[in-house]
């Protein structure tokens, strides 16, 4: 009897211990395919995270292009607007009245002010004169006129003579200027009253440039130092 008993828990050990053996082989065995099913998905993720980035530097760079396409596109046509106004010039500060020549107000200009020899300007030929009409225009003050040269080398002599006289024409809160598209005129507008600071608080000359569609601030401390070139958002 008692030889039964011990075979009974000897067999019985046996069949539990073949049991967990199947049931830790088994869990192996899934335990393997999940850590090979975890496996493919990293690699999935890792694939799917470096097309993403390739695709968005590809996005990102096809916008860039586009941009810069735009950009220059932009650019050609503000180029073309300029050339357009290049017989142009204004002239602003000269009182306004009714019934007035705008050409013979630009003439005397040239004489009295430039010092132009009189033969010379009546030589000079428009292709037309006129005042130019400014929006938001402040009471009391007088429109620009706007001429535009048959001759761009008269054109040239008329405006180098203007920059020589430039202190005396501020002065008489006189000024002639290239004709430029708004959004540069804007700008160099703006410079303008950054120069004014510059003389006012400095001193210095200044000069804006004008080269294309690029509109600079220039100055200097005397005649005899070279020009520096100063944006807008710069302090001396």
């Amino acid at each position: 009897m008692a030889d039964e008993a011990a075979d009974w828990r000897r067999e019985l050990a046996e069949s539990l211990q073949k049991t967990e053996d199947n049931i830790c082989s088994r869990l192996a065995s899934k335990i393997d395919d999940i850590r090979k099913d975890l496996n493919q998905l990293s690699d999935r993720v890792t694939t799917l995270e470096h097309t993403r980035e390739v695709t968005d530097t590809q996005v990102q760079e096809t916008f860039t292009r586009h941009d810069e396409q735009l950009k220059r596109v932009q650019d050609a046509i503000l180029l073309d607007r300029v050339y357009q106004r290049k017989y142009n010039l204004l002239l602003y500060g000269i009182p306004q009245s009714d019934g007035e020549s705008a050409e013979g107000c630009v003439r005397q200009f040239m004489t009295s002010k430039l010092g132009m020899d009189q033969a010379k300007v009546d030589a000079i030929l428009f292709a037309n004169v006129h005042r130019l009409p400014r929006m938001n225009k402040v009471p009391g003050t007088a429109d620009p006129i706007i001429m535009k040269f048959l001759a761009y080398p008269a054109r040239e002599e008329v405006f180098r003579l203007a920059r020589q006289n430039g202190p005396k024409l501020r002065d008489l809160r006189l000024s002639l200027r290239s004709d430029l598209p708004p959004e540069l005129k804007a700008v160099r507008g703006k410079l303008a009253t950054k120069a004014y600071s510059i003389r006012k608080d400095n001193g210095y000359q200044t000069r804006i440039s004008e080269r294309g569609i690029t509109v600079t601030l220039e100055y200097r401390e005397s005649a005899d130092r070279p020009w520096k070139r100063i944006r807008l958002e710069d302090n001396i």
